[in-house]
């Protein structure tokens, strides 16, 4: 379903969330993570969005609570307390923010001392600490200069250099879509349709015509710096 465009139905649960498909009329689940939004032409992409990170902040609040009440009832020394953690934790981790995911790491560790000092064979264990690893490569990321959470998507933090190579090869695409790689450039028309691609639907930067890789790219990271 890569490239797709379709429809998102329903709420997000456990940071996944319902897409009825165009094509076979079939509803699935999928991975907040693994989607760009938008609310087609002419209208505001980023309301999704914020529709999405309201739910899984809802999420993250309802299993806090969750979390609060089992330990009233079992206390801390008890599995399912851990288990609680570990979906908390998870909940924050792929809110794909800095502060969140610094809390979920909390949770993971506190989740995996338990196991290991009351259940040390747990089936869990493992998938407890995959998640902590994951969790703290997402905090590393964060604590480097220039990395950041790049809004609109739901993904990894991105710098400007990563924007920077991803933008030359979307500039060698739209060459080749154009038939331009003799003349190595594109009329603004093609390059604002591009920018729409990823989700530039409000670019509003003056654009010389026609347009070289050097002042694509410039424009273009700029642009999804602004919207950072």
């Amino acid at each position: 379903m890569n490239g797709k465009e379709e429809t998102v139905i329903g709420m997000a649960v456990n940071n996944r969330i319902g897409i009825q498909t165009q094509a076979g009329n079939r509803r699935v689940s999928i991975q907040i993570l693994n989607l760009r939004y938008q609310e087609g032409p002419g209208k505001p992409h980023q309301t999704l969005y914020f529709k999405v990170v309201q739910k899984a902040h809802a999420e993250i609040a309802l299993l806090n609570e969750g979390l609060k009440a089992q330990i009233r009832t079992t206390g801390n020394k008890h599995v399912d307390t851990a288990h609680l953690r570990y979906s908390l934790g998870r909940a924050l981790w792929l809110s794909n923010k800095p502060l969140e995911t610094t809390q979920a790491l909390k949770e993971f560790q506190a989740a995996i001392m338990f196991l290991k000092q009351h259940e040390p064979t747990h089936h869990s264990l493992k998938a407890f600490e995959k998640a902590r690893d994951l969790a703290q490569k997402s905090v590393t990321l964060f604590q480097e200069t220039g990395k950041r959470s790049a809004w609109p998507y739901w993904r990894l933090p991105t710098s400007r250099r990563e924007d920077k190579r991803a933008m030359i090869d979307h500039f060698r695409e739209l060459l080749a879509m154009a038939g331009r790689e003799r003349e190595a450039t594109i009329t603004a028309n093609t390059m604002q349709q591009g920018l729409r691609r990823h989700s530039l639907h409000g670019f509003t930067s003056p654009t010389p015509d026609p347009v070289d890789r050097t002042t694509f790219t410039k424009l273009a990271c700029d642009e999804i710096d602004r919207m950072k």
